[in-house]
């Protein structure tokens, strides 16, 4: 480290205060459930949340709602429990989840596409004694040897024929609420308290469970609000699912602070995006980074559409090039994760910045670049990027009963994402990778999107995965798996990766595949991928025996 850098501790986050609808509230009364009352109170016959066209809830419906779901937990003795939401985007679930809160407990929205062991994993690890599900997902339930702390069973849609799973009572929705009061069982929640628990996706193995207070939930989606400058006359639209939190934050409750209309769809279609888009009448449209890219090459036509911005993290291949082609402004800088938002996200871009740029961290937090025993990197020098929230209950309380990680998490008090990234002299941050995507081969360090990205602006490839496999003689080796629109011919597009990356960063090893599994969150799971064997067919290595 450079002896002119003497800064002492992290830095002083720059960008944007809380803004005005964030600060609407007085802290002690921010929490979700009051601002869903107050807009119900305001306007409540329009129109709140639309799911694929064919359903819709209003903001008085959902909170009439919210509070019949809270009165029969109480009724069941199931006051303060955590409540476990296993549903897609359906009009019952943000009255579920904010129906535990009326009744003083914690939601845990769950992956609609877990079963298993991961079900039971985050089952079991929520302490849920209550799951809300919908019909099409009961036999996920029927599949597991127990149920854990499970006592009622509320499925939505067609009621099974069985009074009973796993020793867990079963009832139908629509019966469980009915003729139920309209108005709160109880006092507001207390803005400190635990509001819910998030898993995260996952991504290197069983998911951790993200303990969220109700001012974190309130604020994750209000500053959102603020810096994307929505109004009551924009309209959202996502195919994100919305127990993942982009769609949770930047659709569902983003639409509760602002009192405008969202629209979230069951699936995510990328010939249709844009159709459906144009359909809802949105302005505005959360998606990530990979699937731009798909959509730019699954859409033949694009219809005229009324969307202004795009929020697409990271920046897709090209991006001026898909502006350009769609007609629409696409903005991709900013940070967040489950446990943290310390970069909202911005509706225009800082000039004269890389793809990669984040943005300036909020002034309600600290932040920086650390080597491996926490010291503050100088400007530029590469190395975790971590933060330190400045007003209370502002981020994640904890890993839910995992406190080994959460102490490791929070060690020398910061937050440590886990992200490699450095900052540049204006203190904007600068995103590099994964530290768990970073592959050592040769004496060189490879992130993996330097690999990818290139590999996306070939047409007919529409996802890449490129990851470190074990070599023969130490480190690792570098593997790029693509899905495609067409069958490739993989030697050449080893040669491609000749021409066009450094030595060091072409891969040895490439496989066209399928599909790729993901995470809610449309991350490729790549933990799975290194788990299948590279003696495979169809698994080319240009370095091994032929």
């Amino acid at each position: 480290m450079p002896d002119s850098f003497n800064q002492q501790g992290l830095l002083k986050g720059m960008g944007a205060p809380l803004g005005e609808v964030a600060l609407r509230y007085e802290m002690e009364d921010r929490v979700l459930l009051r601002v869903l009352q107050d807009q119900a109170a305001k306007q409540g016959d329009k129109t709140w949340l639309v799911f694929d066209f064919d359903s819709k809830i209003t903001f008085t419906e959902g909170y009439e709602m919210s509070c019949r779901v809270g009165h029969a937990l109480i009724r069941d003795g199931f006051q303060g429990d955590h409540v476990a939401l296993f549903m897609k985007n359906q009009i019952e679930f943000f009255p579920t989840m904010y129906g535990a809160h009326a009744a003083g407990g914690v939601a845990v929205p769950l992956n609609a596409r877990t079963r298993g062991m991961h079900l039971h994993h985050v089952i079991t690890k929520s302490d849920s004694s209550v799951i809300v599900i919908d019909a099409e997902y009961f036999e996920q339930l029927t599949e597991l040897d127990d149920l854990g702390k499970i006592k009622k069973v509320v499925v939505v849609g067609a009621t099974p024929d069985l009074e009973h799973l796993h020793g867990a009572i079963i009832v139908g929705f629509n019966q469980w609420i009915r003729d139920l009061p309209t108005e709160l069982p109880d006092d507001l929640p207390q803005w400190n308290e635990n509001a819910l628990i998030q898993f995260t996706s996952g991504t290197t193995g069983l998911a951790k469970g993200v303990l969220y207070s109700h001012h974190y939930l309130y604020l994750a989606s209000a500053v959102l609000v603020d810096s994307l400058e929505q109004t009551e006359e924009d309209v959202l639209f996502s195919p994100m699912p919305v127990y993942h939190v982009a769609a949770l934050h930047f659709v569902g409750n983003l639409s509760l602070h602002a009192g405008c209309t969202g629209y979230l769809m069951t699936s995510f279609s990328p010939a249709k995006y844009f159709e459906q888009a144009a359909q809802a009448k949105a302005t505005f449209s959360i998606i990530l980074g990979p699937m731009a890219a798909i959509i730019d090459k699954r859409t033949e036509s694009v219809p005229e559409h009324e969307l202004r911005v795009i929020y697409c993290p990271p920046a897709p291949p090209d991006f001026e090039r898909f502006e350009s082609r769609f007609n629409v402004k696409v903005t991709y800088q900013g940070f967040g994760m489950t446990e943290i938002l310390p970069i909202p996200a911005r509706r225009e871009l800082l000039p004269g910045k890389s793809l990669g740029a984040m943005g300036l961290p909020a002034q309600w937090m600290e932040y920086g670049v650390v080597d491996k025993d926490d010291r503050l990197l100088p400007p530029g020098e590469i190395g975790e990027m971590v933060f330190r929230p400045l007003i209370p209950h502002s981020m994640m309380q904890e890993y839910y009963k995992d406190p080994e990680i959460t102490v490791d998490t929070f060690r020398n008090f910061m937050f440590h994402t886990g992200d490699v990234a450095f900052y540049d002299e204006d203190g904007v941050m600068t995103f590099v990778g994964r530290k768990k995507d970073r592959i050592r081969r040769r004496g060189e360090m490879v992130g993996a999107t330097e690999v990818e990205i290139p590999v996306l602006t070939i047409p007919s490839v529409v996802e890449a995965a490129a990851y470190g496999v074990p070599s023969e003689i130490g480190e690792e080796d570098i593997k790029l798996d693509i899905v495609a629109l067409e069958k490739m011919d993989i030697p050449e597009l080893r040669a491609w990766c000749e021409k066009n990356l450094p030595r060091y960063m072409v891969p040895r090893y490439i496989e066209q595949r399928e599909h790729f599994p993901k995470t809610p969150s449309e991350r490729i799971e790549k933990f799975k991928l290194k788990e299948d064997n590279l003696d495979r067919p169809g698994v080319f290595d240009f370095e091994g025996k032929r």
